[in-house]
């Protein structure tokens, strides 16, 4: 007789019957064969060590661990460099300005000169930019007048 894939003895998809031990009825595996359902994070498993890069900084970006910095500040109408080309694994700038718009350039100077506009544009008053693949290159600020305020937060792994 020939086993369906499911009803192969020993397979993990194996339909759980009742399975006797000494007398005793118990449902599921045996317990010798059952496994822990708590997660392991790569680090706690000893796998990190393991990894060779950039799979090792793939893994430690993934778990968006490492040395938060913090950086509060005020932009004008002329671009600044508030971080340089670095090693990141975790991204936000947010707009804390009432009234004026922050432009954010990734690897470039964003620009506001009246007639062009280059940049990511975050809206006044809490407009944020928080990037799912984290950018490694130069961060440029801009404000669209004087004091605009933002935060950003920036990870190192």
């Amino acid at each position: 007789m020939r086993r369906s894939f499911y009803q192969a003895p020993g397979h993990e998809f194996e339909l759980q019957r009742p399975r006797h031990f000494d007398g005793v009825t118990q449902i599921g595996p045996p317990p010798s064969t059952q496994r822990s359902m708590r997660p392991k994070s790569v680090e706690s498993s000893g796998a990190m060590e393991q990894l060779s890069e950039p799979w090792r900084s793939l893994a430690w970006a993934a778990q968006r661990k490492g040395n938060f910095t913090p950086i509060f500040g005020v932009v004008g109408t002329v671009a600044q460099l508030i971080r340089p080309t670095e090693d990141r694994t975790y991204l936000i700038v947010q707009n804390t300005s009432i009234a004026n718009q922050l432009f954010v350039g990734v690897g470039y100077q964003p620009i506001n000169n009246g007639t062009s506009v280059t940049g990511l544009i975050l809206a006044a008053n809490g407009g944020n930019f928080e990037p799912s693949v984290i950018p490694q290159q130069d961060i440029w600020l801009l404000g669209s007048g004087a004091n605009t305020g933002f935060v950003l937060y920036v990870a190192q792994g």
